[in-house]
This record gives structure tokens, C-alpha cells and sequence, in this order.
């Protein structure tokens, strides 16, 4: 006879370690939307590229805007910032993402934020573009404050000095 014991054998199925495990339903997990996101985390931070190559970019788009307010200097990341919210299609994160260029820029790289700026014309608008070209143009980063700001990482992550103040979206 064989004393060690098997998956048929009652004792080894109720051992501490089966009983833990024995509630596990992994492919729910694996299939569950905390995967996904967890996928997506994995993705955006393993690209080098600036533009999103994967399954999930709203997902992504969330995981960048947090990884902004964790290192708002950090120029790349705002810049993927602004193509996932492009490729998601979201406006007022677009928005955001402009303001925050704008502001972390601080007028410097002007080619870049006029090039971002046009390239948003299809989503954002003539009127909206002229708005962040004038901005850009006449170097008035309070003006940022006069517009919906509800999405800029940095106005909401109090990143500012403390002489701007948020317009209240009515």
C-alpha cells in the first residue's frame, strides 16, 4: 500500500494549503478586469515609445496621469499622456494634457507644444486651438486658469505656485 497522499485521498484534500487555494477560481481572476488593468500597467511602463501600443488605453491613460502625479517634471510622460488621451478620444483629457504641457514646459519648447496643439485641432476644435496657440504665442500660463482645468494633473495635484487659482466649472 501507498502511504503518501494523493489528490483522491481525503486527507491531502483537506490540508491547510488545499483549503486555501481550493477557493481560488483563476481563470475568473486572470479574466477579470483587475487583470487588464494590471496588464495595461505592465504595457505602458515597458514602452519606450511615446505612442501606446496596447489592448487597453483608457487603462493606460490612468496609469499615466498617475505616474505624473508622482513626477511632474517628467517631459516623456506627458507626452504619452497627451497621445493615449488622443487615442482614447477624451477632450477634456486632451485638455488636460495640454494644460499641463503648457505649465511644465514654462514656455520653453515652443515648437513642441504648437505641434502637440495642431495635432488636437481634429478632437479640440478651431476655437479651442486658437485658445491654447494664443496661450503659447503671448506666454500667459494664467490664461490656462480662464479654461476647464478639471483634468490637469497638476492644477488638481495642487502643483502650482500658490498665486494660481482654479476656475470653478460651472
Amino acid at each position: 500500500m501507498n502511504d503518501k497522499p494523493s489528490i483522491d485521498n481525503k486527507s491531502a484534500t483537506e490540508s491547510h494549503i488545499w483549503r486555501a487555494i481550493s477557493d481560488w477560481d483563476l481563470n475568473e481572476e486572470l479574466e477579470s478586469s483587475l487583470a487588464d488593468s494590471i496588464q495595461s500597467t505592465f504595457d505602458s511602463l515597458d514602452q519606450k515609445a511615446l505612442i501606446y501600443k496596447g489592448k487597453h488605453p483608457e487603462l493606460g491613460l490612468k496609469q499615466m496621469c498617475r505616474h505624473i502625479a508622482r513626477k511632474p517634471d517628467d517631459l516623456p510622460s506627458h507626452i504619452k499622456r497627451f497621445y493615449l488621451a488622443m487615442q482614447t478620444r477624451s477632450i477634456a483629457q486632451v485638455e488636460g494634457a495640454l494644460v499641463d504641457i503648457i505649465i511644465i514646459l514654462r514656455f520653453h519648447g515652443k515648437s513642441l507644444s504648437e505641434r502637440l496643439i495642431r495635432e488636437s485641432l481634429p478632437l479640440l476644435g478651431q476655437e479651442k486651438v486658437e485658445v491654447f496657440t494664443s496661450i503659447v504665442n503671448d506666454k500667459t500660463v494664467n490664461a490656462v486658469l480662464n479654461m476647464d482645468v478639471s483634468f490637469s494633473v497638476l492644477v488638481n495635484g495642487n502643483s502650482l505656485p500658490a498665486t494660481f487659482k482654479r476656475k470653478e466649472v460651472s
